[in-house]
């Protein structure tokens, strides 16, 4: 993040811990320009009492107002109005909080990316469709993705997964290898008490190779 955008910020004194609030449509729909960075960033948001994943991929901030309210996503479209699965929420270090990257040694490469003509089709019941958080090895650093897709083109072919990241709506099939592709689980445990291993255990857990499919 840049310095004009938090995570680097000291936490505000004041506020107790709690679920993240959404943005009151006042401050929303304020006459004038308002000031928006696009960035995908992994977060963990408080909701319900927990902590779960999401997609942080706007941060705003209205015309007149020294906060931050964030766009953040948590999972595929939802059926209908009272049941979406995103929300512009104001932004609270208490409650909005980065995902730590991947421990452990960073691979010596890259995610690989498979050729158009290795991708298959899809299934005709779209049984591959899915809407999973992940981490991305690309261009030497890990970076925020989705995964959108996942098959198997042949039976002696490895797992591939079709992934999205970054602002600029990067997108390509993927080998879906472990060491450079790495799904978030669906649950968080509090970020203190989730150990190196645990981690590790998760996102084993939340493979995308599809094996257990």
């Amino acid at each position: 993040m840049t310095a004009d955008v938090p995570f680097s910020r000291a936490a505000r004194l004041g506020v107790l811990p709690g679920d993240a609030e959404r943005a009151p449509r006042e401050l929303m729909t304020l006459p004038g320009l308002h000031h928006d960075v696009r960035r995908w960033h992994l977060v963990e948001i408080r909701r319900g009492g927990g902590w779960r994943p999401a997609l942080l991929t706007v941060w705003r901030r209205p015309p007149g107002s020294t906060s931050w309210v964030v766009h953040v996503r948590w999972g595929p479209d939802g059926p209908g109005p009272g049941e979406e699965t995103w929300a512009w929420l104001l932004f609270d270090e208490t409650t909005i909080r980065p995902l730590p990257e991947p421990a452990g040694p960073a691979p010596l490469k890259d995610a690989v990316m498979v050729p158009p003509e290795m991708t298959s089709t899809p299934a005709a019941d779209d049984a591959g469709r899915c809407w999973r958080l992940t981490w991305i090895r690309t261009e030497g650093r890990w970076r925020s993705g989705l995964v959108t897709e996942q098959r198997r083109p042949a039976p002696d072919l490895p797992w591939i997964a079709h992934t999205r990241w970054g602002e600029d709506r990067q997108a390509a099939w993927l080998i879906a290898d472990p060491a450079t592709l790495r799904p978030i689980p669906a649950k968080l445990e509090d970020a203190s008490t989730l150990t190196a291993g645990a981690a590790a255990e998760a996102t084993a857990q939340a493979s995308v190779t599809g094996e257990q499919r």
